[in-house]
């Protein structure tokens, strides 16, 4: 692949300190919450933000653009949404996957690249619990299948590329289930060139299907651990709950996938963060996950995801109670 008409695509970010992360790539993000100073949360809900932009200091000028359509992203309302617009575009970079009332240009978003327009649309599955309406506005789009399929089609005569994302999966599992899969590989046959898939916290697979190429989930590329976080929060903002998640090695592990926007050609890229610095890595036994099983469409499928969840439960289960063995588990 050539590096100079090529794309960085990375999974989940929240960039709550600077890491250190060598790239020479154009990138492309899911930025998973809000960047705000705001302490008027959205109630009933895990809620996350960042108050400081570390963006440009992780990315430099590589940040080409980012995605905003996730369940965290209204988090804190429309001033956390305007809040974090600013930032971005700080940076210099561009978004997508958000709706504005007096802005219809975000998704899609088109993108200048090499003298090609490249379309980036995003959309988000309703099992992901996102919050999506304000004032009787849709500010993201929930994922509708026959919609997202005519809308690929209206946007493919525009663009020389066009790049879907979906915020979907089943949190923690490195399988992408039958549906993702079916419903993947519909977008492809419609015209999408890629589909880049996040909200599972771990990496899943990638493959490559007709002349598209399809990332199931990249994972996590930046993700703090979570310790008594204040949430949900009442109508007056006081917190009702506390929401606690250690990171486990799966939730370290991310893939890069470098796409060449002339040929089609990729290169998946494992990542690491630790520290303050984001490292290349070479394979590990986690790299398994990295292609998609050819049996997915059988039960068998469905018993190896089912043990695949519960051993990341125990092991969990095994890493909280080391932590605090006083807490119960069910």
């Amino acid at each position: 692949m050539n590096e100079e008409s090529s794309i960085l695509f990375l999974g989940d970010v929240i960039p709550y300190k600077p890491f250190r992360f060598k790239n020479n790539l154009p990138v492309v993000i899911n930025l998973e919450c809000p960047v705000t100073r705001s302490e008027k949360p959205v109630s009933g809900k895990v809620s996350l933000r960042v108050p400081s932009n570390h963006l440009e200091k992780i990315f430099g000028s590589k940040l080409l653009a980012v995605n905003l359509a996730n369940n965290h992203i209204l988090d804190y309302g429309i001033a956390g949404l305007n809040s974090t617009i600013s930032e971005i575009g700080k940076t210099g970079a561009g978004y997508f996957g958000i709706n504005l009332p007096a802005d219809s240009t975000h998704n899609p978003l088109i993108l200048k690249f090499k003298d090609h327009n490249i379309s980036c649309m995003s959309v988000i599955a309703e099992m992901t619990t996102p919050l999506v309406e304000f004032d009787d506005f849709n500010y993201v789009d929930l994922l509708d299948k026959e919609e997202i399929i005519e809308r690929i089609r209206s946007a493919r005569d525009k663009s020389d590329r066009l790049i879907v994302h979906v915020h979907w999966g089943m949190p923690e599992s490195s399988y992408p289930s039958p549906g993702q899969v079916k419903t993947a590989r519909k977008m492809i046959d419609a015209g999408a060139d890629a589909v880049i898939g996040s909200h599972s916290h771990a990496p899943q697979a990638v493959e490559k299907y007709g002349k598209g190429i399809i990332a199931y989930g990249l994972g996590n590329f930046i993700m703090p651990s979570f310790r008594n976080t204040p949430s949900f929060f009442d109508e007056e903002g006081k917190p009702l709950s506390s929401f606690s998640k250690r990171l486990m090695p799966w939730n370290r592990i991310s893939w890069g996938l470098a796409l060449d926007l002339e040929t089609m050609e990729y290169e998946i890229r494992k990542f690491v963060f630790m520290a303050d610095f984001i490292v290349q890595m070479r394979s590990t036994p986690f790299d398994r996950f990295i292609h998609l099983k050819e049996d997915i469409f059988t039960d068998s499928y469905e018993k190896t995801v089912s043990k695949h969840l519960r051993n990341r439960k125990f092991r969990r289960n095994i890493v909280d109670l080391f932590y605090n063995p006083f807490h119960r588990y069910l």
